[in-house]
């Protein structure tokens, strides 16, 4: 099996306490529940539920990211509820925050504890969607026998890392059923839709962080975040997404000095940066309808230089 970063994972073997070799994140997941949580994968396990008065405390700080995320959290639900797949949220903590679900998953929710409040963090829980996804900041496919506790042994689960305006993680969205490898055939689509899906609602977080700011990609998509950067009235970045921040190298303190996005990208050695560069001339060209005095105001370079660049580049 490969995790969805394309790593190879090892099958879960007889026995116990199981042993995983190689990398991956389903199996450096299982080295954890090993050897630093201790847990002990035959033993049940229940999640532990906040009270009323405590979820309303603990799911404060997300509000923001649950408004933004419930209608995809919909949409998603009507996409996968022909697979009987349920859709949940959750929070950094792994706490869930929201719920999509049918009649037919009642009774394994209320079995499991999958309703708001619930604590799903890996520490706890051993390898599952939600926790192993917000504690690895990657998406994640867990078919039958890949969750670290046999008790889940059927617990087909799908999750996604969503990432805030700064490029921290938000939480996490999940789709999940208790129907072992019945979706295992369709898996890479059902992966790829719930990617899809926390990339509109991680562009929706940033663009509510930095709204009035002309927003622009550095390029395709190819994981669970979108290299997108916010740009001032004087073309300086004043925010950028996770896949940008990891495309760029820029941290927050170096955001925080309003870095020149063409500077740094000439500046870098890898060709990523030089397909990055024109399609952001290209974005901004756009944006200003193909005014280039405009176009170079907003990206902070002189006129002459933005023809200079738009020629070799074969832009016209």
């Amino acid at each position: 099996m490969k995790s969805a970063c394309g790593k190879d994972t090892a099958p879960r073997p007889p026995g116990p306490v199981p042993v995983v070799p190689g990398a991956g994140e389903v199996a450096k997941s299982w080295q954890r529940c090993s050897r630093s949580y201790q847990l002990d994968p035959a033993q049940g396990w229940t999640a532990d539920v906040l009270s009323g008065a405590e979820f309303r405390h603990a799911s404060g700080p997300s509000g923001a990211f649950l408004k933004t995320a419930m209608p995809e959290m919909g949409r998603l639900f009507t996409l996968v509820q022909g697979l009987g797949l349920m859709v949940l949220l959750a929070d950094p903590d792994a706490m869930i925050l929201a719920r999509c679900i049918d009649e037919a998953h009642r009774p394994v929710c209320r079995r499991l504890q999958l309703r708001e409040g619930a604590l799903w963090n890996e520490r706890v829980a051993g390898t599952n969607g939600i926790g192993t996804a917000v504690q690895d900041g990657c998406p994640l496919f867990l078919g039958e026998g890949e969750h670290w506790r046999f008790c889940f042994s059927l617990l087909a689960s799908y999750a996604v890392p969503i990432f805030d305006g700064r490029g921290r993680v938000a939480g996490a969205i999940n789709l999940a059923a208790f129907n072992g490898d019945t979706t295992r055939p369709v898996a890479s689509l059902v992966l790829d839709t719930l990617m899809q899906a926390g990339r509109r609602i991680e562009e929706q977080l940033f663009r509510a962080r930095h709204e009035g700011q002309q927003v622009l990609t550095l390029g395709v998509a190819a994981g669970c975040s979108a290299p997108l950067v916010a740009l001032n009235a004087d073309g300086e970045v004043t925010g950028a997404t996770y896949a940008a921040r990891a495309l760029t190298g820029w941290t927050d303190d170096m955001i925080r000095t309003h870095p020149n996005l063409l500077t740094r990208l000439e500046a870098g050695d890898e060709i990523s940066f030089q397909r990055a560069e024109e399609h952001v001339i290209r974005a901004a060209l756009s944006l200003a309808q193909g005014n280039a005095s405009v176009t170079a105001r907003n990206l902070g370079i002189g006129r002459a230089t933005l023809y200079r660049k738009m020629k070799a580049m074969g832009i016209r």
